[in-house]
């Protein structure tokens, strides 16, 4: 059994592949600076056709080995993200290849990066939490944690949550309206709780304000060694910031609780999130292609998360969405019947204008 459980935690493996490719990329040079750009979209969703489905039961407990990955993936792209920094930053790198790196570096943390923490952030353990806190605060963005945790998991698939994409709604809007509307949300969260505790909202005890700081620190301390480095680390958060929010975009488009008699929102259900059986989807991206089982049981570890009857199924896998996303006409013309088709079926409507089938 022992053996058997270290097998299964070797395809979780995967994202250090695609991380190698960018100190690779860097010592090679030039165009190569691109390689974790180029080959993570072709290779995901190549390989997501080649391998197809995987429906099975998880049957995978909260293994040692498992959460070792995610503790060894964190330091590990950190490090390399600092090692590729120093790299943009050397008088020798030209414009280009910094450049390069950049959008290569924040490709890492976008895609597999920020999946990795954001299994950390759910966790019990206070240093899992904090490795997780410690990769978002590497791309100034520590206040997703209480906006995600707090917020997200509350109001999903409700107009009330920024994080959740409605039907219709652009990507490139999308976005502005997440990244302002999540950062809006931890601070009112955290007022709100220092006022319940009779404390003041603005001091010490805001963590809001404690992110910033540190993450002003990191930006003060970076621009003080090398500017390059700074405007590196600034292009990569872009990248990374960009590619967590077209995440977020893609798990709820178009998929609205309605309104229970008390006024509340339905309980979330699986037909209100967006998931993916692709196999090679689920190894690379920690199993985020059953997301309606992660919000059902937040914190169920990855490797334990199930496909569930009647959730939201994609027509690919992740990042075969997010490409279409890039592109709103083609991601409408794809989605909006489906995601229609879901809302019909959870009102208990044989689905009219698509099937589900298809």
């Amino acid at each position: 059994m022992l053996r058997e459980g270290r097998m299964a935690a070797l395809r979780y493996c995967t994202p250090f592949g695609f991380l190698a490719l960018l100190p690779l990329g860097g010592w090679l040079g030039g165009a190569w600076t691109l390689a974790p750009v180029i080959a993570t979209p072709l290779v995901l969703t190549g390989l997501d056709a080649v391998f197809g489905d995987e429906r099975a039961s998880a049957g995978a407990g909260a293994g040692a080995g498992h959460r070792l990955i995610l503790w060894l993936y964190i330091p590990l792209q950190i490090a390399a993200f600092a090692w590729a920094a120093a790299l943009a930053a050397r008088p020798g790198t030209s414009l280009p290849e910094a450049a390069g790196l950049a959008v290569s570096a924040g490709v890492t943390l976008g895609v597999f990066g920020f999946v990795a923490a954001h299994d950390m952030i759910h966790s019990r353990a206070p240093a899992e939490r904090a490795l997780g806190l410690a990769l978002l605060g590497s791309v100034f963005y520590m206040h997703f944690r209480i906006s995600h945790v707090h917020g997200h998991h509350r109001r999903a698939a409700t107009w009330q949550d920024p994080a959740s994409a409605r039907l219709g709604e652009g990507l490139y809007a999308f976005l502005p309206r997440s990244i302002a509307g999540q950062f809006g949300e931890a601070w009112r969260f955290e007022t709100e709780r220092l006022r319940r505790a009779g404390r003041r909202p603005i001091g010490p005890g805001n963590r809001v304000l404690g992110y910033l700081a540190l993450e002003a620190l990191l930006a003060i301390g970076l621009g003080m060694v090398s500017l390059r480095a700074l405007a590196f680390v600034a292009v990569s958060a872009i990248v990374a910031i960009g590619l967590l929010e077209a995440f977020n975009y893609v798990a709820h488009y178009g998929l609205t609780r309605r309104d229970a008699a008390s006024g509340r929102p339905e309980p979330l259900g699986p037909q209100h999130s967006w998931n993916s059986a692709r196999r090679m989807n689920n190894a690379a991206l920690f199993n985020m292609g059953r997301h309606s089982d992660h919000h059902r049981l937040t914190q169920r570890p990855y490797q334990a998360l199930e496909p569930l009857p009647g959730a939201a199924e994609l027509p690919s896998g992740y990042a075969a969405a997010l490409l279409m996303a890039f592109v709103p006409p083609l991601w409408r013309r794809v989605m909006d019947p489906r995601a229609r088709a879901m809302l019909e079926r959870a009102m208990g409507i044989e689905p009219t204008t698509f099937s589900l089938g298809s």
